[in-house]
């Protein structure tokens, strides 16, 4: 269930790309988090989610075969 979760977090994350170089930096404000960061942050939320997934995944098959035997 926690992979299923994920994957769809997953392809949240593909169907709201959000690319810094289309950002215009003359609308930015101060105090605002910057086009960059906000690229980079959801670079490691992909990588989190990725993670959790292989993890969940994984923990699934070993249970399974462990149900077999």
């Amino acid at each position: 269930m926690l992979a299923t979760i994920t994957g769809i977090g997953i392809l949240a994350w593909w169907v709201g790309f959000f690319d810094p170089t289309t950002c215009t930096p003359d609308a930015q404000q101060a105090g605002w988090t910057s086009c960059e960061s906000i690229a980079a942050e959801r670079t490691v939320a992909l990588w989190v989610l990725i993670i959790v997934t292989i993890v969940a995944v994984t923990i699934t098959l070993v249970r399974g075969r462990k149900k077999k035997r």
